[in-house]
């Protein structure tokens, strides 16, 4: 230990013994024992201008910004205690991408691979390491991309014998083709087509049917470039393959994953793997910008996300809800602007600048000057939620409806008389769902009921404990060696049916002086079905992409009061009998924060649709 650090510490400690506060002025003095000071280094376009303690930097109009790959969202960050949610180091074992440490989630994540949608974002390390992985990106950049931007329609997955069946017809149609033009000393199918009505359509389907075979072709090398594929894909063949392949692509450009080959999906393969990886640079600093500022307000509710360096972080369709205008009053985006000041003071402008930067950095965070906060920011907000049901069928038998209206989580903050919606993201209602009755499966309509509730607890880590009537099909997956009990739906988990990150519905009522809370086992939270959130049902929950419920609830902590639970016990017990038998067993409900006040939710009916 350095003298003077030894000497500082030796003094602080007898004037504890003594009585009095280190912090405070020693009776009979005029002098004061202050605490060492955190350097923090500032930076301004691009440079590291002098250095600000971090105590002193909100009052020198500078944010500071943590950088170090031990961060942790809000949610998940300790207590003054140092304890917390348990679900903290499984989070940074995958946001770290050590897989090997994080248990069931580490396996599953080795097949997810990209996690932002989950709600868990890579460290900077990962990202300079995707960034300097020129192997990968020559790889990329070999791929001729003109094959995709060709590509005829929609590509979804077919079976192994429909796609090799393709390609044995497109074969042999060419070997036809060419025989006749052979035949006829013709100098190439072109001028083979130009002979008889017959060839010229017998060529144009040549040419779709090799036009496609060409794009899966072009899609499964991005695929193999990034190392996506778990089993190898079949050459030119759009089977399960390569689609649960790009399912992972889109999960890494932001995008819901289906698993078709579309106009997203082939715009974002076609994007250079570089800029692509700078984007998740922007959007990791994102989240740093939003949980040191306490902002909430991404243009969702109003005109819609902004740009950050005149890039999209995100495709539309991932926040943008069907069906709804913009609201009246609506906060406009105050996170993108907020985001590019920080990555314009640390000089990113582009893939190289942004390695560059994180190869070189030296300190753990960052402080910087960003625009100011709106006034009615503070410690202690007045909030209150809004869920729209959008379009809701109650028809039978249960069928698919593409609704023109989505359901929507809308977060309002009161500021004197004006009601300001922030936010407005995808969610979920209830709809036709398989129930075990007796000893049948019948489709039952799950509900979300309508009315005013209240979140008073946030579960961080939360557990599902299924009712006797899901089915047991429902709670097992394949597993490399047959069936396994899908642990991970019962949570902890990132693809935990309730995701890491789950408010409770309650509905109060009173009786003859007293206040009682009914929980009617609804929820507003994370989820590991994403494609869920594109069709906007669930079993009766609200679900959020894991990165919006992640950011609401960080929101939530920063301003309101609350008390901290922690893990609460329960004793649930099951043995599912489906391909296998496999006992369940769950003593945690999850880690439960309990806010001080209240939030009103208020579920809205939607449009009723009866037959």
């Amino acid at each position: 230990m350095a003298w003077p650090l030894l000497l500082r510490s030796s003094v602080r400690a007898w004037f504890i013994v003594a009585g009095f506060t280190a912090l405070g002025t020693v009776p009979g003095t005029a002098h004061s024992i202050v605490e060492p000071c955190e350097a923090v280094p500032i930076w301004r376009d691009g440079r590291h201008e002098g250095d600000v303690c971090r105590a002193d930097a909100g009052a020198r109009g500078l944010t500071v910004i943590e950088l170090e790959d031990s961060w942790l969202p809000p949610v998940l960050a300790p207590d003054a205690d140092g304890d917390g949610p348990s679900y903290r180091a499984t989070y940074l074992a995958l946001a770290q991408e050590r897989f090997a440490d994080a248990g069931i989630d580490g396996e599953l994540a080795t097949r997810d691979r990209y996690l932002e949608l989950f709600g868990i974002e890579p460290t900077f390390s990962v990202v300079a390491a995707r960034l300097a992985d020129d192997l990968r990106h020559r790889c990329h950049e070999a791929v001729d991309g003109s094959a995709l931007l060709a590509m005829p329609g929609r590509i979804i997955e077919e079976t192994r014998g429909v796609a090799t069946a393709r390609i044995a017809r497109v074969s042999n149609l060419r070997a036809e083709l060419e025989h006749d033009r052979g035949r006829k000393k013709l100098e190439d199918l072109d001028a083979l087509a130009a002979t008889d009505p017959y060839y010229r359509r017998q060529v144009d389907r040549l040419i779709v049917e090799e036009t496609y075979l060409a794009a899966v072709q072009a899609a499964q090398v991005h695929l193999i470039c990034d190392a996506l594929p778990t089993s190898p894909p079949i050459d030119r063949a759009y089977t399960w393959q390569t689609r649960n392949a790009v399912e992972a692509f889109q999960r890494g450009a932001m995008i819901l994953p289906t698993g078709a080959l579309d106009v997203l999906t082939v715009d974002a393969m076609v994007l250079d793997s570089r800029e692509r990886d700078f984007r998740t640079a922007l959007r990791v600093l994102r989240a740093r910008v939003i949980a040191a500022t306490g902002l909430l307000e991404d243009g969702t509710a109003g005109a819609g996300n902004g740009r950050v360096l005149d890039r999209a972080l995100e495709p539309e369709p991932t926040w943008r809800v069907r069906g709804h205008d913009p609201l009246d009053g609506a906060a406009p985006d105050l996170i993108s602007p907020a985001t590019e000041a920080t990555a314009r003071a640390l000089g990113w402008r582009d893939s190289a600048s942004t390695l560059a930067f994180l190869v070189e950095r030296r300190s753990g965070a960052v402080a910087v000057a960003l625009p100011p906060l709106p006034p009615y920011h503070a410690a202690t907000m007045a909030l209150s939620v809004e869920i729209v049901r959008g379009d809701v069928w109650y028809d039978r038998p249960a069928q698919w409806r593409d609704a023109a209206r989505r359901p929507a989580l809308i977060v309002y903050a009161t500021d004197a008389e004006r009601r300001i919606p922030l936010a407005r993201w995808p969610t979920t209602i209830g709809g036709w769902q398989d129930q075990k009755i007796d000893d049948d499966i019948e489709k039952v309509w799950k509900d979300s009921p309508v009315g005013h509730r209240i979140w008073r607890d946030l579960y961080v880590g939360p557990s599902w404990l299924p009712p006797m009537t899901t089915p047991d099909r429902e709670l097992v997956r394949a597993g490399d060696h047959g069936y396994v009990l899908a642990r991970e739906q019962l949570g902890p988990s990132y693809r935990a049916a309730f995701g890491f990150v789950a408010f409770v519905h309650l509905v109060e009522e009173r009786a003859r002086g007293q206040i009682t809370f009914e929980d009617q086992g609804i929820r507003t939270h994370g989820t590991g079905n994403l494609a869920s959130l594109a069709r906007g049902v669930s079993h009766g929950c609200h679900r959020l992409l894991g990165f919006h419920a992640v950011r609401l609830a960080s929101f939530v902590l920063a301003h309101q009061d609350h008390v901290r639970r922690g893990d609460q016990p329960t004793f649930y017990r099951r043995v599912v009998e489906y391909r296998g038998r496999f006992p369940v067993a769950i003593d945690s409900l999850g880690y439960r924060i309990e806010l001080v006040s209240p939030i009103p939710v208020d579920v809205l009916p939607g449009r009723i649709h009866r037959p």
